[in-house]
């Protein structure tokens, strides 16, 4: 029988499908979008893995990632090891068994936990991550310092209407700001897998344009880091990024653009930003870090 079919027919004599798996993680600030049962967080990771060009070990450990009991979750469907190894092979079940002690151990633990984290929509978001100081002071170089540009006509949905600053690093708050991105995504565990691409500011008075959009061509492609700018914001003022489902037609999250608040999110999901109230008299402000996924 095929391994793939024998993998597949063991999981579901386990019945990890009526096993509800709810999204965890060690990091300090998430929203976990949904959840789903174990056979098909599975197979999500499988996928992921496979998508990204995996060897078949590394692939059929993230099948089976959490098919022992790990630090993140008490459910056990396997305690014999030998069991596992006769489906996928001593290889990749050891990298299940390392997985299962300390996910963050070694470059293919990482990899399969970088799956699983990505197995679903995931935005996660940190809360406070420089001080008043560091607000303000880049709220007013971004504010009244760089050379903003105006992009797009606004006349349909192909069209960009907004301010625009192309950041080089060149000024020592841009080059803080990419400082503190690469320490947050050390702190993810997934600055080894990510090639910069660009970094952009983005401004936005009331009445510009806000389309709908993906920052890759499809999820798990691309990983965005996304700062709010402004130094006092109000809930009531708008100006949410929101992530939508295309699937379900529906609105999956809705960020309000809290002073230092930073955002990492999988820029393969549709998201946006909302406009603000009509009596805003200040640009909407962003500092947007884009990577590409390279293993």
């Amino acid at each position: 029988m095929n391994k793939y079919i024998k993998c597949i027919t063991y999981l579901i004599s386990k019945k990890t499908n009526n096993v509800i798996h709810y999204p965890t993680t060690a990091y300090n600030s998430i929203y976990t979008l949904g959840s789903e049962n174990y056979f098909n967080h599975f197979l999500n990771v499988y996928n992921i893995l496979r998508k990204w060009n995996c060897d078949e070990d590394t692939c059929f450990a993230g099948l089976f990632h959490s098919i022992y009991s790990n630090e993140t979750s008490a459910t056990v469907f396997e305690k014999d090891r030998e069991v596992i190894k006769e489906l996928i092979g001593s290889q990749a079940e050891s990298y299940v068994h390392q997985f299962n002690a300390d996910r963050y151990q070694n470059k293919i633990c990482r990899t399969i936990n970088f799956a699983n984290v990505l197995s679903k929509p995931l935005i996660l978001v940190t809360d406070d991550y420089y001080d008043a100081k560091d607000t303000d002071d880049f709220y007013f170089y971004f504010r009244d310092t760089v050379k903003w540009g105006f992009i797009g006509s606004g006349k349909d949905l192909k069209n960009w209407r907004k301010f625009n600053y192309s950041v080089d690093f060149k000024n020592k708050f841009e080059k803080k700001l990419r400082k503190y991105t690469d320490h947050l995504l050390t702190n993810y565990h997934i600055k080894e897998f990510l090639k910069f691409d660009r970094c952009y500011a983005s401004g936005n008075p009331y009445g510009t344009v806000h389309e709908i959009h993906t920052d890759y061509d499809e999820p798990y492609q691309g990983i965005t880091v996304m700062y709010y700018l402004n130094s006092n914001w109000n809930f009531q003022l708008g100006g949410e990024t929101v992530f939508f489902d295309i699937f379900k037609k529906d609105i999956i999250k809705s960020i309000i653009p809290k002073p230092g608040r930073v955002i990492v999110f999988d820029g393969g999901y549709p998201h946006c930003a909302r406009d603000t109230v009509r009596n805003f008299n200040d640009l909407r402000m962003v500092i947007t870090f884009k990577y590409s996924i390279k293993l």
